[in-house]
């Protein structure tokens, strides 16, 4: 199997949708640019040719920004306003062949930028070249290029809007938990890498639960799985009605819950178990017989990541677990 530099490159353009689209946009570039650089020196017009190899190498420029760096906005900006300019520079030099690059140049705007900032500097590139005056020949050439080129970027709002909706639809879809419709696991390692994060950067403190339902297979076993998923499904509502607002709630998988609560120490840790055990232990049942969970929480501690964190919640749930269940431990402190 290759594993090159190539190779690698390869598997995080993959990875990586942003960085994709950048490279793709910039590919187009170059290969579209270089050919036209090369024969306008080789007839003679050697400021049209540096105006592309300008462009070709600000494109250049770019992209090796964008790899090197979790950087993906700075990079479609400044690659949407070198396109767009050097269009118009091109436009300028060459008169009315120079506006065909206008075309692409405005759809991959709408490709690079958010449906807004395309928007703005689509209208401010026609309005540039509707009174520059150098790059058409009459009116009715200058009226039919606005015209198309308006219709142009019209069709890649509409696209971009639906292709936006799209995406926010699957995003959706892959982050929330088709039962309970609380964030799953994916979103929840996300959440907790911006924890830590958030952590060592502003030294905020934040507080995880690990919450897992007692004897829940014996409800599965006794009453059926319909039985257990509205056993579930309430749990996620109480858990909604009995957290902060600032609190995330995430179904980790079966009858397990995590609990992420930022601005919380190793002593507001204790208070789950007043505030939320006894009261699913009092409102939370399954056919009139009461339902009880088990709680291992742990403070974030400095230059911890997410899994150690995460290890360490988990390890004070197997001690509430063994302790007898329906009891909150707070890392490897005695229960509450």
């Amino acid at each position: 199997m290759a594993t090159g530099p190539w190779h690698s490159m390869w598997r995080r353009l993959r990875s990586d949708s942003e960085l994709a689209i950048i490279a793709a946009f910039a590919a187009c570039g170059v290969f579209g640019i270089v050919p036209f650089a090369i024969y306008r020196f080789a007839t003679g017009n050697p400021f049209a040719g540096a105006v592309d190899l300008v462009i070709v190498a600000s494109i250049c420029l770019a992209v090796a920004h964008a790899a090197r760096s979790s950087d993906r906005r700075r990079p479609r900006l400044f690659l949407a306003i070198i396109n767009t300019v050097g269009c118009l520079a091109s436009a300028t030099v060459l008169g009315p062949p120079g506006l065909f690059w206008m075309y692409p140049a405005l759809l991959g705007n709408f490709l690079l930028l958010s449906r807004g900032n395309a928007s703005l500097l689509t209208a401010v590139a026609l309005t540039f070249l509707a009174v520059q005056g150098k790059a058409y020949e009459s009116l009715a050439q200058l009226s039919m290029f606005l015209v198309t080129a308006a219709v142009s970027a019209l069709v890649a709002f509409v696209f971009a809007s639906r292709t936006e909706s799209q995406r926010k639809a699957l995003e959706t879809l892959a982050t929330l938990d088709s039962l309970t419709g609380v964030p799953n696991r994916r979103a929840m390692e996300q959440e907790l890498q911006m924890a830590v994060a958030e952590h060592r950067r502003e030294g905020t403190a934040f507080g995880l639960a690990m919450l897992d339902l007692d004897h829940f297979k014996s409800i599965n076993d006794e009453h059926g799985h319909e039985a257990g998923d509205e056993v579930l499904i309430a749990f996620a509502r109480l858990l909604g009605c009995s957290t902060r607002k600032a609190d995330r709630i995430f179904r980790f998988g079966g009858e397990e819950f995590v609990l992420l609560m930022p601005a919380t120490d190793s002593h507001g840790l204790q208070a789950i178990d007043a505030s939320l055990r006894n009261r699913v232990a009092t409102e939370l049942e399954c056919r009139g017989k009461p339902v009880t969970v088990s709680i291992g929480a742990a403070a974030l501690r400095p230059d911890e990541d997410w899994q150690a964190w995460m290890a360490r919640a988990d390890a004070a749930l197997y001690m509430a677990k063994r302790q007898g269940r329906n009891r909150t431990v707070v890392d490897s402190e005695e229960s509450a």
